[in-house]
C-alpha cells in the first residue's frame, strides 16, 4: 500500500479507500452474476416446461 500511495503521490488512506470500494463493487457485480444466472437458469425451466405442455399431443386449433 504505501508503495502504491508513493507511485501515486497520494496519502494511504485514499489509497485504502480506493481499495476497499473497488473490492465493495467486485462483490457486487459477482453476486449480481450469481443472481443473474440463477434467474436465467429458472426461465430456461419453466420454458421448457412449457415446451413439455405444448408437446401434448393435441392438434392445435
Amino acid at each position: 500500500m504505501k508503495q502504491m500511495a508513493q507511485h501515486q503521490r497520494r496519502p494511504i488512506s485514499d489509497v485504502l479507500d480506493d481499495a476497499v470500494e473497488r473490492y465493495r463493487r467486485a462483490q457486487l457485480f459477482e453476486a449480481a452474476d450469481v443472481a443473474y444466472r440463477r434467474a436465467e437458469r429458472k426461465k430456461d425451466r419453466e420454458l421448457d416446461a412449457w415446451e413439455n405442455a405444448l408437446a401434448d399431443g393435441l392438434a392445435e386449433a
